[in-house]
């Protein structure tokens, strides 16, 4: 707690401790020598502060349902030794019997990432809870504080949206793990249904459309990548775009014997087309 307030000293100051008072906690802490009008305020006031925060450093929001309990728990334990004044732990830990590592999120003064054993730990700035990504995972958490952000919600350029699609389209074909799906159903509810869904709820929603056969799930992709489009761009912007997309595809497709995927390009492009001609007329 007192390392906290000393390194923290500019969320605590004047708001709860004068800047002498926080001057003497790092004399106290590196063991320097205290007069003895220093010693009175740490063992009076300052002490009174110190222990009516650590009462409240006891308490967590609990943000989602369907938690594992033993996981909270852990999750709570962890958030006291990692010792910081605004951190969150969510993902799959919280609510999957199989879990890749736990994810714990910190607030402060820059951006960095990096791995203990199980754990990924991701820094990020005050501004960067504004994200749909950052609230979406702090929506489902165990957290020493509560989450109160407007989200800034931008609009990902045509190519972002149709090279995802793509990639998953591929994914799908080479039955490998649609791990680039998860961004796609984010941005369709995130756009279109303008919801943000937190980690479970996302992650239900990944699990429907990865247990679809392949060409349900391609329908589906198609779907949510259409209605993203759509709802995205301008029509008359959206078809010169998909116009020039599809007439290189097309060229593509000469070229190569095995064009599935380009195949199935071109059918999601000329459907949005089509949509984008008859709003049009």
């Amino acid at each position: 707690m007192l390392n906290t307030i000393i390194g923290h000293r500019e969320l605590f100051v004047p708001s709860l401790f004068t800047s002498k008072q926080v001057d003497i906690l790092h004399k106290y802490t590196h063991k320097e020598i205290l007069n003895n009008t220093e010693k009175a305020y740490l063992y009076s006031t300052i002490k009174r502060k110190i222990d009516a925060l650590n009462i409240l450093r006891e308490e967590f929001y609990v943000l989602g349902e369907e938690m594992i309990p033993e996981r909270v728990e852990q999750a709570k334990q962890i958030l006291k030794e990692i010792n910081q004044p605004k951190a969150f732990i969510s993902g799959s830990f919280l609510f999957s019997k199989k879990y890749h590592d736990i994810d714990i999120y910190v607030v402060g003064k820059r951006r960095k990432s990096y791995h203990r054993e199980n754990k990924h730990f991701t820094h990020i700035r005050e501004k960067d809870m504004q994200n749909p990504l950052f609230i979406s995972a702090a929506n489902y958490s165990i957290a020493t504080f509560k989450p109160q952000t407007k989200p800034l919600i931008k609009r990902e350029a045509f190519g972002e949206i149709f090279f995802t699609y793509q990639w998953v389209i591929n994914q799908i074909l080479d039955k490998e793990d649609q791990k680039e799906i998860r961004n796609l159903v984010f941005q369709y509810y995130l756009q279109v249904q303008k919801q943000i869904l937190d980690a479970r709820k996302l992650d239900i929603k990944l699990k429907e459309i990865k247990a679809l056969p392949d060409d349900k799930k391609i329908e589906e992709v198609n779907r949510i990548t259409k209605e993203i489009l759509l709802t995205t761009f301008s029509k008359k912007y959206l078809y010169n775009a998909l116009s020039i997309e599809s007439n290189a595809i097309k060229k593509m497709s000469l070229e190569y014997k095995t064009n599935d995927n380009l195949l199935i390009y071109i059918k999601c492009l000329e459907e949005v087309k089509n949509e984008c001609r008859r709003a049009e007329a």
